[in-house]
């Protein structure tokens, strides 16, 4: 592929009347009328494909749609056979887009080498292009998607938030009330956590937390939702789970495999939805109330165990 590269103008492209001021400068100075037609017809063509891709920067849900969409615009408005951005952004590494979400071949190898920019087959005449406009959609639009992650997801173990869990929660009891689908709710908290804390460090405890994220990650069900809402206090939703399912699902989780760590000790307790709670804070609290339970009888359990071995 013909590459295009280089961020120029950049965004200062996406303000309006930015590309076609200037290109319309660059075209005034040219002596050839013919040439300026032409040149003014590649920025009306272009000016129509780049404002409808600013503005959708703003409105759409996910920022790699809006990279294929770019792409499959560009290869229809200049009849390209393909066309591929290559991104290249810190904590993120390559990313390679293909037009029509075309998965990577053996013919795209030189891709996943060549400097971050635009690839077309052919190679595409100026028409008044701006190339940087095209790669800085591409760039921001991929920054957008990353910073509608972090918006929702706990940076520490990469579960959803507590903001963002409530709003699943929410819209998991609105679906429960109108169409009955039944879920569970599993609230989760760490038994003797602060002494990992106090006796090894924050560091550690925080290593302990993200594994505890891993864990779910690996065993939880397409569809299943887990977030941490609280220092060493996390919930899942689990679609039509009854309550007595809830502790193989628990086990798959302490015994994930892949993980270096030993799972830390934890309480938990359920509430179904629809059958036994239909708000959020009632199902909260009912949740809330028998994880507090096992936890009291869990520190019961070890007292009554130290005791023992006390007196022996």
């Amino acid at each position: 592929m013909s590459q295009s590269i280089g961020l120029g103008r950049g965004l200062a492209a996406l303000f309006p009347g930015a590309f076609e001021d200037s290109t319309l400068g660059s075209a005034q100075s040219c002596d050839d009328e013919n040439e300026l037609g032409d040149t003014l017809a590649g920025v009306v063509e272009m000016s129509a494909l780049s404002e409808d891709l600013a503005a959708s920067v703003a409105t759409s849900d996910s920022g790699i749609a809006l990279i294929y969409k770019a792409l499959d615009a560009l290869v229809d408005q200049f009849e390209l056979n393909d066309a591929a951005v290559v991104i290249e952004e810190p904590g993120l590494g390559r990313q390679v887009f293909c037009a029509g979400r075309r998965p990577l071949g053996t013919e795209d190898e030189e891709l996943l080498v060549s400097p971050p920019g635009l690839y077309t087959q052919p190679a595409l005449e100026d028409h008044g292009f701006d190339r940087s406009l095209m790669l800085s959609l591409c760039v921001l639009a991929l920054r957008l998607d990353v910073l509608r992650y972090d918006a929702w997801h706990d940076p520490l173990t990469g579960l959803y938030d507590r903001r963002s869990f409530d709003r699943l929660l929410e819209m998991a009891i609105a679906r429960s009330n109108r169409y009955g689908w039944p879920f569970t709710l599993v609230m989760l908290d760490l038994d003797h956590f602060k002494t990992v804390n106090d006796e090894h460090g924050h560091q550690a405890g925080d290593a302990v937390l993200r594994d505890l994220g891993e864990r779910f990650r690996r065993a939880l069900r397409f569809g299943d939702n887990a977030g941490r809402i609280g220092g060493d206090e996390f919930a899942m939703i689990l679609p039509n789970t009854e309550s007595d399912l809830v502790q193989p699902l628990l086990d798959r989780i302490r015994n994930a495999e892949g993980v270096a760590r030993a799972c830390p000790a934890f309480s938990w307790g359920a509430a179904e939805c629809p059958s036994e709670a239909t708000e959020f804070d009632a199902l909260v609290a009912l949740a809330d109330s028998r994880l507090y339970e096992a936890k009291e009888a869990n520190l019961s359990s070890r007292r009554s165990l130290t005791s023992g071995e006390d007196d022996a």
